[in-house]
Parts: structure tokens; C-alpha cells; sequence
């Protein structure tokens, strides 16, 4: 669109996901500076700390969570103050969900979106569990 000016450069948006572990490397950066007006970018968390930490690990074995939460503050603050995510609840996961979502609130995400997994293993004991 750049090269051949086209109309739409400035009057579309580009909707990214991403976890979050390399949004402040020069490149995400300068991109995000440049068109701070045509990117929404989905910053991912598995939950609170805890959760993630189990779920999303470096090489070496290490958790992303505290630099994805601040990734996350980040883009709040400069870029987009109505942040949104979206967790995977499955029977693994499911006794987390309150912690996790509760942790999003207070990191300032404004839209939540939960879905279950359609796979084996749940058990009405999960019911009661999202239920409550």
C-alpha cells in the first residue's frame, strides 16, 4: 500500500496478536510509533502470574509473564487504553479462571472473552467450577 499509495493506507487497520516477549525490541517498537493509529495489537496473557508461568516458558525454562505484563502497560499507556484478550478455559485450567480474570481487570483490560475447549476430560465437578 506504500508503494503504490493506495487510498486504504490510512484508512484500514491492522489487527496483530502476539505473546508479548519481543513488543520492545527496536523493530515493534519503531512500527508501533509510525502507525500508532493502524495497529491493534493483542497482547496475550494465560491468567495471572502463576498460570502463564506455567503455560509460557523461555528456553531456559523461565516464566514471560513479568515481561509481558509490562508489554502490556505499556501499550495501555501510549497506544491503547481499551485493551482486550481472550483465555481458553479447559479442565486443566478451569480452578485458575477467577485469579486469571481478575488479574486482567486490574491490568486494565476492557474486553474478555472466554471460551472452553471442545475436547475430553471435563467433568461436572468443571461445571460447578465455572459455574461459581
Amino acid at each position: 500500500m506504500i508503494e503504490l499509495n493506495h487510498p486504504w493506507l490510512f484508512k484500514c487497520r491492522f489487527s496483530m496478536s502476539s505473546n508479548g516477549t519481543l513488543y520492545f525490541t527496536e523493530k515493534v517498537q519503531k512500527l508501533l510509533h509510525k502507525y500508532p493509529n493502524l495497529i491493534s495489537l493483542a497482547i496475550t496473557l494465560d491468567g495471572d502470574k502463576k498460570l502463564h508461568d506455567t503455560c509460557r516458558l523461555f528456553a531456559d525454562g523461565t516464566g514471560s509473564y513479568d515481561i509481558v505484563e509490562k508489554a502490556v502497560k505499556h501499550y495501555k499507556k501510549y497506544y491503547n487504553s481499551s485493551l482486550g484478550t481472550k483465555l481458553t478455559i479447559s479442565p486443566e485450567n478451569i480452578e485458575y479462571l477467577f485469579p486469571a480474570v481478575k488479574n486482567f481487570i486490574d491490568l486494565g483490560f476492557v474486553n474478555i472473552n472466554l471460551n472452553c475447549v471442545f475436547e475430553k476430560g471435563w467433568e461436572n465437578t468443571h461445571a460447578t467450577i465455572l459455574y461459581n
